[in-house]
């Protein structure tokens, strides 16, 4: 793995939690473990074997982390207007 390659997709890649993973799955291309590649970017051998079958079913995409909800906001969208508004007042 050269650094010209970590340079490349660090610039082209703006998630560094996608980074990390396409890091992760090169380093196991280059023929480390799964158990010393997680411990070389600091996730647990779970974690590392999680992204492995992602990326296996899914290539790139399956790397993207996904964030399907959340808590549903408090806020009715003309507080979130006022909102916005207030903060570009104080901006100015």
């Amino acid at each position: 793995m050269g650094r010209k390659w970590v340079y490349e997709v660090k610039k082209l890649e703006k998630d560094i939690r996608v980074f990390q993973r396409l890091y992760f799955i090169r380093r196991l291309c280059r023929g480390m473990s799964v158990e010393e590649v997680a411990g070389l970017v600091g996730v647990t051998k779970a974690t590392g074997y999680a992204w492995l079958k992602r990326w296996n079913s899914n290539g790139y995409e399956g790397l993207i982390p996904d964030f399907g909800g959340g808590r549903p906001s408090k806020l009715t969208e003309e507080q979130k207007e006022k909102l916005k508004e207030m903060l570009k007042k104080k901006d100015s």
